[in-house]
């Protein structure tokens, strides 16, 4: 009990260490791994904080704690060399095996648990202050981590981080040190961190290995097994790690990818439109976004929009088609940057033509606030199933290719402006086509007449789609034709013309344009019976990638294995309780139980849901979840601080006026938040942040008080022992909320997952009316 203010800054040091670290080893799995296993890997190993919890429980049945500052910090020291484990075996042995990666990145998280529900079952009589130390720890964490991959990227950032983590050691064993070894312990621990973070990017142990993926296209680009391949630049930051590479058989492309995947073409471009090598023209040509380019009209040249425009493939296209504006809209900023130091190569395509600017933004944000029109918006293969948001937890995929995207892209074409998809497959087409659809149904056009504002070019291979506001015409379609017929056979072909349905081949998209022309083909019942999930993509659930119908497997196997986990961390402590308890302390345990489990879960849906509602209206992943959480966690430990005092004689009594707050202002915010957010959309986004922490900080306050209550609870009914437990059971019922929220919200959608978030409040207020008398 001795000098707690030691514990609160080690707590704080901890927790922001330890949700860095969280938050960091999602993008190194995100390059490792795809999707679904970097997801999976990292939901999984975050059951390691409730399963330290558990062991932590059990092992206080059996001994007891004599020093207690030795004790922590033991397993601070244990906690910093298992991460000091997981990162050699990652970056210098490159050992990536899916379950020897888990088991890595389990123990830290495990030991970590250990930690915490000590803490809090030591000093239960803090609770409130001890919760809100965590929560400010946190809340520091999820700024330091940004600052962190940008500056120091993936390897480096851990070994800061194991760095801080040291020093919390220190702190717990500075009574015990000699004056002099505490020094140079203290000054060789700043000496690190300052070394490492004047490093940078630079690595200083390993590089972390592509995994081999199918959809790490770093590996596949070209089929050639003697081809060899040189990541030439490396940058990391909060979109994922950013590689320049080059090829051993040419000098002509370079490609970037975003964690060893989403490649995209740099070109070897003399900077002379009028002087265009012949190797580049043919390269260029046979890629079938340039077909469009060569149908247009000079009225159509005169702005373009590119959306997530890479290495600048497109923006090149259009500078060689004689497009007097160009304007390129890329989130990665580490993209924009290296075309530009590669000017040498590239000819200086976003730096030495006035027609080009390039602006880095989320591209949906970008055209949500602009006044302008333009003839062309492009996206070519504009996004990847890769992880690419920094919260592991937000696994939607973005906001680019739903139904409400291509009505806000329509609404700033200008009369004879086109929209032009390329897209990896066929199935994504016909996913674009059915969203496209429904966004022109929406501007009171029938289906039958839609498909007269579509051509298709080359169907099977990357096809691309042009997509006119106002329908094509049957003269602009005879024009097309007569351009079409000079075109050399081996370039990609158009495959579907509006007014030609006798005349195009017989190929599934054709059949299904041709029969929602005809009226023989009614579109839902087309959607309903495809082995795939072809339907219109949504901002409520922006899963285009998802291509199976419902829940994907792997996820289905997911939640199946956190509810068994959740199940049994309930039930097998509760039986061996229930022998030893009496029928009182069972009624309270109970409440307790409902309590962690509810507001874990609860918590979490929440968080998830908020997240994605304010990507689409900050514009940026990295903004969004700094804001979230930040506001979050700083209102949580505010709440948990300054309502200790609040009915302090009557727990159940707080607990449930916080869950209706949580529920009322819950279903407020929801409402209001996006309303506020869409007027401020012409402001910056100073006045969009400051107006969202407004908003967000009282859901926070009231969030974060059920918690320390709950404990306190515990500690006044001669129960603390049981508190590793119960954190343990918070720590499993969050993971399962994770994954409860992402199953929901593909299947139903992020509105109807936020609703089900504030239902585990209301069980929590359904409960608590009957049960009062408990605590008083």
């Amino acid at each position: 009990m001795q000098n707690i203010k030691k514990v609160y800054l080690n707590l704080i040091i901890i927790s922001a260490s330890v949700i860095c670290f969280e938050i960091i080893s999602t993008r190194i799995s995100s390059v490792i791994f795809v999707n679904n296993y970097a997801f999976i890997i990292i939901s999984l190993a975050i059951l390691g904080l409730g399963g330290g919890g558990i062991f932590a429980y059990i092992k206080s049945k059996y001994s007891e704690i004599e020093d207690v500052k030795s004790y922590f910090s033991n397993i601070l020291f244990f906690l910093a060399l298992s991460i000091v484990l997981f990162l050699i075996v990652i970056s210098v042995i490159h050992a990536v095996n899916p379950i020897l990666y888990f088991i890595l990145l389990f123990i830290p998280f495990f030991i970590a648990g250990i930690f915490y529900s000590e803490i809090f079952k030591l000093y239960a009589e803090s609770g409130f202050t001890i919760y809100a130390s965590d929560l400010a720890g946190a809340a520091i964490g999820s700024i330091l981590s940004i600052g962190l991959i940008n500056i120091s990227g993936g390897v480096n950032s851990v070994l800061i981080l194991i760095t801080i983590m040291l020093s919390s050691v220190l702190i717990f064993r500075l009574e015990k040190l000699k004056k002099l070894i505490s020094i140079i312990l203290s000054l060789l621990l700043i000496g690190t961190i300052v070394i490492v973070f004047a490093l940078g990017n630079r690595n200083i142990i390993g590089q972390i290995p592509v995994g081999l993926y199918p959809e790490k296209d770093i590996h596949y680009t070209y089929d050639d097994p003697r081809v060899n391949k040189r990541i030439v630049d490396s940058r990391w930051s909060v979109y994922g790690r950013t590689d320049l590479v080059e090829y051993s058989h040419q000098d002509i492309i370079k490609y970037l990818f975003i964690d060893g995947a989403a490649g995209s073409p740099m070109y070897r471009f003399n900077g002379n439109p009028q002087k265009l090598d012949r190797v580049l023209y043919n390269l260029l040509i046979r890629f079938s976004t340039a077909i469009p380019f060569s149908l247009l009209n000079e009225q159509q040249k005169n702005s373009m929009l590119v959306i997530g425009p890479g290495g600048g493939r497109e923006v090149l296209l259009g500078i060689l088609s004689g497009v007097d504006q160009i304007t390129g809209v890329e989130v990665n900023p580490d993209f924009v940057d290296l075309v530009k130091e590669n000017r040498y190569f590239n000819g200086g395509i976003y730096t030495e033509f006035p027609s080009v600017n390039i602006i880095v933004q989320e591209g949906r944000h970008y055209i949500k606030k602009i006044p302008n029109k333009y003839d062309l918006i492009v996206m070519a293969l504009p996004s990847t199933e890769q992880l690419q948001n920094i919260d592991n937890f937000a696994m939607s995929e973005n906001f680019l290719l739903t139904v409400e995207a291509i009505n806000d892209y329509l609404k700033i074409l200008t009369s004879e402006g086109q929209l032009i998809f390329t897209l990896h497959n066929s199935w994504e087409l016909i996913r674009i086509i059915t969203s496209s659809i429904e966004a022109f149904k929406k501007l009171g056009i029938k289906t039958s007449e839609v498909v007269n504002h579509f051509i298709i070019i080359d169907e099977k291979n990357f096809p691309t789609i042009m997509i006119k506001r106002n329908a094509f015409t049957r003269q602009e379609i005879l024009a097309i034709q007569n351009s079409l017929s000079t075109f050399p056979k081996e370039l990609p072909q158009v495959t579907y013309l509006p007014y030609q349905n006798n005349k195009l081949p017989n190929t599934r998209v054709n059949n299904l344009l041709s029969g929602l022309h005809s009226g023989r083909i009614l579109l839902n019942n087309y959607i309903k019976n495809d082995k795939y999930d072809i339907s219109p993509c949504y901002d409520n659930s922006p899963y285009f990638y998802k291509v199976k119908r419902g829940v994907p497997d792997d996820f289905k196997w997911l939640f199946y294995c956190v509810l068994i986990i959740n199940i049994l961390t309930l039930f097998i402590p509760f039986y061996f309780m229930k022998k030893t308890e009496n029928k009182k302390n069972r009624q309270i345990l109970m409440l307790n139980l409902l309590i962690f489990s509810c507001i874990g879960i609860g918590f979490m849906i929440l968080e998830i849901s908020l997240f994605q509602k304010l990507i689409l209206y900050l514009g940026s992943p990295t903004v969004s979840l700094s804001i979230l959480l930040c506001s979050l966690l700083i209102g949580m430990g505010l709440g948990s601080y300054f309502s200790k005092k609040i009915f302090s004689d009557y727990e159940i009594r707080k607990i449930k006026y916080a869950s209706i707050a949580t529920l009322t202002y819950g279903l407020i915010i929801y409402q209001l938040l996006p309303f506020v957010l869409i007027q401020l959309l012409p402001y910056g986004i100073i006045y969009k942040a400051i107006i969202s922490i407004i908003s967000i900080l009282p859901l926070g306050f009231f969030l974060g008080i059920p918690f320390p209550t709950a404990i306190t609870i515990l500690d006044r009914k001669d129960l603390k022992k049981y508190v590793p437990w119960m954190y343990g059971i918070n720590g499993t019922m969050t993971v399962l909320g994770s994954v409860s929220a992402v199953i929901v919200s593909m299947v139903y959608g992020f509105t109807q997952t936020f609703f089900m978030g504030l239902g585990f409040y209301v069980l929590i207020i359904i409960y608590l009316s009957k049960s009062t008398r408990i605590s008083n």
